[in-house]
């Protein structure tokens, strides 16, 4: 998946902080959905072409690591939801309807813990990369 991002800063070892550009943001399919108008975010310039801070840049996104992540961020949560609602069976005879609930809640706070782990852990992964320069300033 191919995005435009504007260079914001240009920082030591090959990472460039880009922002996400309205006009790009425009043609993107997920422009209702996404967050990231106006915040900033790192890429790869492996290319190690010469950038200019408000130069135009394309951006690479894995598709496969990119569900990948999306599937990590969103359906983990959801799905620990049902494991931490009947954890409590196990235990107890007569589990209550609240507290299967704040297990259930808890299985969804750990899933956003997990998936939050696992951002951090594999950042470098999962860092979008700059495959040619669009426009310069």
């Amino acid at each position: 998946m191919y995005e435009q991002a504007s260079v914001v800063s240009i920082q030591t070892n090959g990472l460039i902080t880009v922002s996400c550009q309205s006009a790009g943001c425009e043609s993107c399919a997920a422009g209702a959905l996404c967050n990231t108008k106006g915040k900033t975010f790192v890429a790869h310039n492996h290319a190690e072409e010469l950038l200019n801070v408000g130069d135009t840049v394309e951006l690479y996104l894995p598709p496969g690591k990119t569900v990948f992540a999306g599937f990590i961020t969103l359906l983990v949560p959801i799905l620990l939801f049902p494991v931490g609602y009947y954890l409590p069976s196990l235990f107890m005879k007569q589990a209550t309807e609240m507290v299967r609930l704040v297990f259930g809640i808890g299985g969804i706070a750990l899933g956003f813990l997990i998936s939050r782990l696992f951002s951090k852990a594999n950042a470098h992964e999962y860092t979008p990369s700059i495959t040619r320069i669009i426009e310069r300033k």
